[in-house]
């Protein structure tokens, strides 16, 4: 169920990648390589860019973090066995319909979300219906949100 999940998950990313950008606002620059993360990471060789996948350690349980750098901006998710805790560029609306529970985090700096540790450290901005049946909701950080998934 769990590779199930991150494939729908996967395949609704990339359906949305046109909205995604326009969703990030203003373009955070990829200099060299992407930020050192936390915690165990793989990088994804991909064409010209690297997709990195990261372990991250919520109150209950492990979920997986993906970075995926897009042009000048970084797509950045995690997913649990659950749902999911998405940047900007994500439409969780469009998740809802899937039966996915999922948030929309923006970053506290007011920068676009770059890195895991942002997502977890911002603040959620939208909540679909299935993430707010199990006490997700606006205002919690990002973390908050992944320990209720």
């Amino acid at each position: 169920m769990r590779r199930w999940m991150k494939c729908l998950v996967i395949m609704v990313l990339v359906s949305l990648l046109s909205t995604a950008l326009a969703a990030c606002g203003a373009p955070a620059p990829i200099t060299g390589s992407l930020p050192a993360p936390t915690g165990s990471t793989t990088i994804l060789p991909e064409k010209e860019s690297k997709i990195v996948h990261q372990t991250v350690q919520l109150t209950n349980k492990q979920a997986d973090g993906y970075i995926i750098p897009l042009g000048h901006v970084h797509i950045v998710c995690v997913v649990t066995d659950v749902g999911m805790v998405g940047c900007g560029a994500f439409d969780v609306m469009a998740l809802d319909a899937f039966g996915i529970p999922a948030a929309r985090v923006k970053s506290t700096s007011g920068i676009p979300i770059a890195t895991i540790d942002e997502l977890l450290d911002g603040v959620v901005k939208e909540v679909n219906t299935e993430a707010a049946k199990l006490g997700i909701n606006i205002g919690m950080s990002g973390r908050e949100a992944l320990d209720l998934l």
